[in-house]
This record gives structure tokens, sequence and C-alpha cells, in this order.
């Protein structure tokens, strides 16, 4: 005999039960935060704070879901200034615009008839793209093994490269610089307030536009987009 009452021996079920509740407890996966610049995924507790635990980078969360946004910040070089910066990433929008300017003309060779589309600013525009082959990305993957966190630095090249939506902009005043953040998924469509610069999902700052006509943080009077 082993001594020990029979009244308290464990059925299986209850020793299943017990077994089960002392497993460690674990987060579900899908509620788990990834890091938009190193793809990471990080617990809902962090001891050092509300950053990445891999690269360091402080998550940059919706005001309204308080979601983690697919935004990583970047900084132009230090010789370029923040207007020139801002400069630089409208030019997507210009180049844009200049090669939807252009004309179509029609030209009678041999008896033959053809139409040519003429843009002017076809060869400034191949000339502008020549450059040392650099991009955001790889800028970025450059960074992957800081031991500290660094806001991706870029040059006036890749400056040109970004297209303007998918760049978001917080313009505070003087003396703290803009805050440059690219959209690492630019089918998800964020906007910024412009007089708090929290950042939203567009759908849901919109949403609370018609309802309250104002923002969801700072309550600042808004009108919806027509």
């Amino acid at each position: 005999s082993s001594g020990i009452n029979a009244e308290w021996s464990l059925r299986p079920g209850d020793l299943a039960s017990i077994t089960i509740r002392s497993k460690p407890f674990r987060d579900k996966e899908e509620i788990l935060p990834v890091c938009s610049k190193c793809s990471a995924t990080n617990p809902l507790l962090n001891p050092a704070g509300d950053q990445c635990i891999t690269c360091f980078q402080p998550f940059v969360h919706s005001f309204y879901a308080f979601e983690v946004l697919p935004l990583v910040e970047f900084v132009p070089e230090a010789d370029i200034s923040d207007e020139e910066a801002i400069r630089l990433i409208n030019a997507d929008i210009v180049s844009n615009n200049k090669k939807a300017g252009g004309s179509w003309r029609e030209t009678v060779t041999g008896g033959a008839e053809t139409m040519t589309f003429d843009n002017d600013d076809h060869e400034q525009d191949d000339h502008d793209d020549e450059d040392d082959g650099e991009t955001f990305e790889t800028r970025l993957n450059n960074m992957q093994s800081l031991a500290s966190f660094h806001p991706v630095e870029v040059s006036a090249s890749i400056l040109k490269k970004l297209q303007r939506s998918h760049v978001l902009i917080l313009k505070w005043g003087k003396p703290l610089r803009y805050q440059f953040y690219k959209n690492l998924l630019p089918d998800i469509e964020l906007e910024a307030c412009e007089r708090c610069h929290r950042i939203f999902y567009a759908d849901d700052l919109e949403l609370q536009i018609l309802q309250k006509n104002m923002c969801p943080f700072c309550r600042d009077p808004r009108q919806p987009r027509e």
C-alpha cells in the first residue's frame, strides 16, 4: 500500500485538466504586433517599452484603433533640409504631370501615316533616373544589424524615387524637425491630422469626421472630404 487515501487520488480527467493549466500561457499569434522594419513578431508585454525587440524601432499606432501601423521612419541626409526633402519627394508628382502633358504628333512617311506621342521631357526624365541604383529598401536592409534604433537615412536620389502617396510627413513646429514615414503597405491608406499629427487609418478618420466633424484625438474641427 502506498499509504495514500484512495479518495485523494485523481481521476484521469482531473489530471489532464491540471496538466493543461500548468502549461505556460501564450498569446494568439494573430494578435501579436509585427515590426514593419524587420518583420519580427513581438510580445504584447515588452520590458523595453513600445518598440521592436529586434531592431528597436518604436511602434507607430493608429490613434483610433491603436493597431501597429506599417510605417518606417526615415530622415534625409544631413545636408538636406526638411523643405528640400519635401521638394524632392514631390518631384514624383511633378514628373508624372509632365509625362501626362505630352501630345500626339502625326507624320507622313513614304505614304504611311503614323502617330507619335511627343514627350519633350523624356530625355530629361531618363537623365534624372541615372543614379547609383540605391533604393530605400537597400538602405533599410543595411540597418537591420544596428544595436540601437536609428531612422533610415536617405539620399536625395532615394527621395526622388519615393512615391508621394507612400510617404507621411509630420510637420512639427520649430525648433523641431519634420518627421518622415514610409508606408510599407501602400494598399492600406493612412492619414495624419494636420494639427495634432496623430496618424490614423484613412477610413477610420473619415468615419469619425463624418460622425463628429472633428479629429478623434485633438477634436480639431474637420470637414469631410468631397
